[in-house]
């Protein structure tokens, strides 16, 4: 798949406060360089419809342009794979990449319809208004660390593999990570990088377990090893599961890494 290739369209899907089930907010529309965005009218008609992020996308009829310059609504940029979850897309696309692969050889519509549907927030996307099918799939932290390695190696993996990457790519970061379940805890899995000039992942794990004992709100970190790669697991916020799991809309912090 290339450029020319690219989707013009994507239905945007949410998980409205306290919901265990997503249902269809609106359209996203490419036209040149602008994706804009437009409420459905049976979203705008539900009493208990929310704004995806009011300061950009109030709760309106009509086609919303984005602010400031942008060439999308930041909420929704937000929501899409960065340096690391681009990488997993385009290996699945385009086959073998390397780190000179152009990741605008997808549009931001492809990187949205191909990432993971457990992404951080409560919003996904979807080719369809009518039907939600979640992109999903399984895989042990053993086989995510071995195509994580693979990949940021440039090697060729099996489809296994290859599966075992997807929930993880539409997280944000440029450092290689996953999803993982662990019973009813929901994980995000920091892997280190063969380019580490310093153990970072075993860095991060110390700067959390610190700010938790100043009384800092921080997940409290696990640091453990597989298959000889340090391995940071963290527990989502975003995410409860009793009774049912739900999700939860947050907003990317510009001088942190959490994401949407």
């Amino acid at each position: 798949m290339t450029s020319e290739a690219a989707p013009t369209r994507a239905y945007v899907w949410v998980w409205l406060p306290g919901a265990t089930e997503p249902v269809v907010a609106g359209v996203l529309e490419a036209s040149g360089d602008i994706i804009y965005f437009n409420y459905g009218r049976s979203y705008l008609a539900r009493p208990d419809a929310v704004p995806l992020y009011s300061p950009e996308l109030p709760l309106q009829a009509g086609r919303l342009r984005p602010l400031g310059g942008l060439h999308v609504a930041g909420c929704v940029r937000d929501a899409a794979p960065d340096a690391w979850g681009q990488r997993v897309i385009l290996h699945r696309l385009l086959g073998r990449v390397t780190r000179d692969t152009d990741p605008v050889e997808l549009s931001l519509l492809t990187y949205l319809l191909e990432s993971g549907s457990d992404r951080i927030g409560a919003l996904d996307f979807q080719p369809s208004p009518d039907t939600y099918v979640p992109r999903s799939a399984r895989g042990t932290l053993e086989e995510m660390v071995q195509a994580a390695a693979r990949l940021e190696a440039g090697g060729p993996f099996s489809p296994e593999l290859d599966a075992a990457l997807l929930r993880g790519s539409s997280i944000g970061g440029a450092r290689p990570k996953v999803l993982l379940d662990d019973g009813d805890r929901k994980l995000i899995a920091k892997f280190s990088s063969r380019t580490d000039l310093y153990p970072v992942v075993k860095a991060e794990s110390a700067a959390m377990a610190l700010a938790r004992r100043i009384g800092l709100d921080v997940a409290p970190p696990e640091l453990i090893e597989c298959l000889g790669h340090d391995v940071l697991l963290v527990e989502r916020f975003d995410r409860t599961s009793t009774p049912r799991e739900r999700r939860m809309a947050c907003l990317r912090s510009r001088s942190s890494s959490s994401t949407r």
